[in-house]
């Protein structure tokens, strides 16, 4: 597995982009059909990519909100892309979309 490092420019400058992982899984996601994705072994950063705004949880099943959740447990959205430092301890992340979705998951060392 790859670590995560920026594009840089001939210069050196920082680019807007990141390496392509040699490490990438995807999931086909029915709608509000929950999923769990085991976490490979030495992965510290996920990016992930879906084709419809899912939500994803690190280490619990993820859900989508149908009332106000206020204590800190609840499934954080992702519109279109993000990258996240996989938290310590987490093994799985649940995912969760209320519609058909396909996430691609993109893991770095």
């Amino acid at each position: 597995m790859k670590r995560l490092t920026a594009v840089l420019d001939p210069n050196g400058n920082p680019m807007n982009g990141i390496n392509v992982s040699d490490n990438v899984d995807a999931m086909v996601l029915g709608v509000a059909t929950a999923e769990v994705y085991t976490i490979p072994t030495g992965a510290k950063i996920v990016r992930l990519t879906g084709t419809t705004p899912f939500y994803v949880n690190f280490g619990a099943a993820a859900a989508v909100p149908a009332a106000e959740v206020a204590d800190g447990s609840a499934s954080i959205l992702v519109l279109t892309e993000k990258t996240f430092s996989i938290p310590s301890g987490a093994t799985t992340i649940g995912f969760i979309s209320p519609a058909a979705s396909v996430v691609t998951i993109e893991c770095f060392s």
